[in-house]
């Protein structure tokens, strides 16, 4: 399988519940999930292009009266499965938290998936494995700098550690 894009799972997620064309993707997009992530309408239709060739989207022309007709999307089988797999994994990379774990906790919300709090918890344990590893090469750094910064990575990740276990108590996990 070929590795995505991260906001083509955003756009396969927003395609879970209804068909929609370009216009409302990127509506819904922005009104939703705009302060975690952009894109504008050539990002959105250039992700649509890419599902729609890898299978994962159909799309279907719909006449309107007196207008031009309009494209709508629709997620197959295949692209649900894609979402669905991706939205159950936590994020590797720390860094990927704000936009990619932030998104999963929307989709697990507003699509009342089932395994949110698995998914809090496996990311509770790549973070706790982060945080061995972080402090297990910080014994081998003599520079003061590399400390501060294996310090700062440390704290960072016990951070997120906190939010993490706050967000299980936000949804009465």
């Amino acid at each position: 399988m070929t590795k995505e894009h991260p906001q083509e799972y955003l756009v396969l997620g927003l395609l879970m519940r209804e068909s929609r064309h370009g216009y409302e993707i990127n509506q819904y997009f922005s009104s939703r999930l705009g302060r975690a992530w952009h894109a504008g309408m050539s990002q959105i239709y250039a992700l649509l292009k890419r599902l729609e060739e890898t299978g994962k989207v159909v799309s279907a022309l719909e006449m309107q009266d007196n207008r031009p007709a309009k494209k709508v999307y629709s997620i197959t089988p295949k692209g649900c499965e894609t979402f669905l797999s991706w939205v159950s994994q936590p994020v590797e990379r720390i860094r990927d938290l704000r936009l990619e774990f932030l998104s999963k906790l929307f989709f697990m919300r507003e699509l009342n998936l089932p395994g949110l709090s698995e998914l809090i918890d496996k990311q509770i344990d790549v973070c706790n494995d982060k945080v061995f590893e972080i402090k297990a090469n910080n014994g081998s750094d003599v520079d003061t700098f590399n400390q501060l910064i294996s310090e700062f990575r440390t704290c960072q990740v016990e951070a997120i550690l906190k939010w993490l276990q706050d967000c299980k108590t936000h949804f009465g996990l």
